[in-house]
């Protein structure tokens, strides 16, 4: 049977008394009684499940389960006169009074490598989702990292924000890159429970991934591209739902900021018009997009691998 993540609000399946405390609905002044409280689960289905609990008040999305991966660096010719790490000038960090002290960060790729000088001090916790095991032996995880909030390395500056003290480090991504929607959605989870004030995701759902295996396993070409299709759909259904749970948290806590990577496929270097989508979490309602910037005689621009806008 086809397995399928499920998302539910656990304060609607507390209580039966709707003025109990904690009971879903709304309190004072209209506000809600209480935070929402995400939980993911996966189970296989069979269609008649799948429309039962579609009526189920507690569950908020439904979406078949679907592969993600990295979104692989770009290698490009920077140029002579800038330097390994412009991006700190570039987004002003280096003029920025703010360190990021007291934020709590989240990073959910493919884990870290705790050993390393970057993060001497951080106080790291790992989870896997990956199956895989803690640790990165990729290097991707360790690099976005290092980049949100790496101390100095040899006099260098590697990280944006320095004062991070705390760290989330969700592996939802394998070893070879390669995840599914399972892992980032529990890895959210985890991360929304462990206090995070930032999420951050370099990855993306892969619809010509899901494609091209259901052909491989001898689905017909068109009807692989409608299973792929009704589940990228249902995921971007999902990850709306999820982001209305999260900001309805803001009215309990300080609240979380989801940021996803646009996407590096775009290569507008051969064509203006060859530009990709972005594909989800980043183009989830409510999830913050980050692209990429490259310079050119005119200052800075989107880089030519990355999607121009929304």
């Amino acid at each position: 049977m086809p397995r399928y993540t499920i998302l539910r609000d656990l304060r609607g399946a507390r209580t039966a008394e709707p003025f109990a405390p904690g009971a879903r609905g709304l309190g004072l002044l209209g506000l809600p009684a209480s935070a929402p409280e995400p939980k993911v689960d996966v189970e296989s289905l069979t269609p008649r499940e799948v429309q039962s609990l579609g009526r189920d008040p507690a569950v908020r999305g439904l979406a078949p389960l679907m592969p993600t991966k990295l979104i692989e660096p770009i290698n490009i010719d920077v140029g002579a006169a800038t330097t390994p790490v412009w991006g700190i000038a570039a987004v002003g960090a280096d003029r920025s009074a703010l360190t990021g002290a007291d934020v709590v960060v989240a990073v959910l790729d493919t884990g870290i490598d705790a050993t390393h000088a970057a993060f001497a001090g951080v106080e790291l916790i790992q989870q896997d989702f990956s199956g895989s095991g803690n640790g990165d032996r990729l290097g991707h995880g360790t690099h976005c990292a290092g980049t949100i909030l790496g101390r100095d390395v040899d006099g260098v500056r590697i990280g944006i924000a320095r004062g991070v003290r705390r760290a989330l480090i969700g592996k939802v991504l394998g070893d070879d890159g390669s995840g599914d929607s399972d892992m980032i959605f529990r890895g959210i989870q985890w991360a929304l429970q462990e206090g995070a004030d930032v999420i951050s995701m370099s990855l993306g759902f892969d619809f010509p991934g899901l494609v091209d295996q259901l052909v491989r396993e001898r689905w017909p070409v068109d009807l692989a591209t409608s299973a792929a299709l009704e589940a990228y759909r249902g995921n971007l259904r999902m990850f709306d739902a999820l982001m209305e749970m999260v900001q309805a948290r803001v009215a309990f806590d300080e609240g979380t900021i989801l940021c996803a990577a646009a996407g590096n496929e775009s290569h507008r270097e051969v064509n203006e018009d060859y530009e990709i989508a972005v594909s989800i979490p980043a183009a989830a309602e409510g999830v913050l997009s980050v692209g990429a910037l490259q310079e050119s005689p005119q200052g800075w621009r989107v880089a030519t691998f990355s999607p121009s806008s929304r």
